[in-house]
């Protein structure tokens, strides 16, 4: 029986049996693994804290099998507030579902898990923790190799004029005199704001990610570019923001592009 001793953030906590719990828990070096903490249903189980949704802690694990039991634990932190708000709530329990179904499906990523805490932290502070879960999950797609091309048309490699028009089936923008190439498709319009915002997601430092203003228009259209392109790529419907959600469509009317959005492209900047 091997001994582990790891830091890791509590991804999802059900009861399994007579009073243990389940954890999955997200861990720099293993990935994301299944942890049984016995007894830990009980209100003097010294594991009780360690078994909290979202809480990261430091345990101490056996591994028996591939099969990893929690002997010990500390907490790191518990974010107390996500639990106690539902818009933060709903906003970890959405990006938490995205990065558990990516470290399923991938080898183990200390970038993952860093990308993970910085998210978690953001959601717990933020004004707005839904959008930065779902900037936090724009940031994941770049993470593991699909960030979308915005810098030049897919055909002709020109710089398209604002608004951008994206295609989602071809993963990038189309120029004026190459729309006829969407073949159909209804592409999705970005102002020059949106855009900024995106190139911002896709490569700034982890701790200037969250560091960035931007006008309510702007993060509409940037909300819903996110929400449709980690759906593409996951092949997935994510629907833990239903109740939440203020971007009901993927795609916004050309119409609702107009001079708001163009006033407020200069907002759209690092801070």
């Amino acid at each position: 029986m091997n001994r582990v001793v790891t830091k890791a953030f509590v991804m999802n906590s059900f009861p399994w049996k007579d009073r243990h719990r389940l954890l999955h828990l997200l861990t720099p070096d293993l990935g994301l693994i299944t942890a049984m903490a016995p007894a830990s249903e009980s209100l003097r189980s010294r594991l009780r804290a360690v078994t909290q949704l979202f809480c990261c802690a430091e345990y101490t694990l056996t591994c028996k099998q591939s099969r990893y039991s929690v002997q010990d634990g500390s907490v790191i932190e518990s974010f107390v507030s996500i639990s106690r708000d539902l818009d933060r709530l709903a906003a970890a329990s959405h990006a938490a579902e995205v990065f558990s179904d990516v470290a399923r499906n991938d080898e183990p990523q200390r970038s993952l898990y860093e990308l993970w805490g910085f998210t978690l932290q953001e959601i717990a502070a933020a004004e707005d923790p839904v959008f930065i879960a779902r900037m936090g999950t724009l940031r994941l797609m770049e993470l593991i190799g699909f960030s979308p091309r915005l810098d030049s048309c897919l055909i002709c490699g020109s710089e398209p004029e604002a608004p951008l028009q994206f295609s989602f089936r071809e993963g990038g923008p189309l120029c004026g005199k190459d729309l006829a190439a969407a073949g159909g498709e209804t592409l999705m319009p970005l102002t020059a704001g949106a855009v900024s915002l995106l190139r911002h997601m896709a490569s700034a430092p982890l701790n200037r990610l969250y560091r960035f203003q931007a006008s309510p228009a702007v993060r509409r259209q940037a909300a819903c570019f996110a929400d449709r392109w980690v759906e593409e790529k996951m092949e997935k419907g994510y629907r833990r923001l239903a109740l939440l959600d203020q971007c009901p469509d993927f795609i916004l009317p050309a119409a609702g592009m107009g001079r708001e959005e163009e006033n407020h492209d200069d907002l759209s900047q690092p801070l």
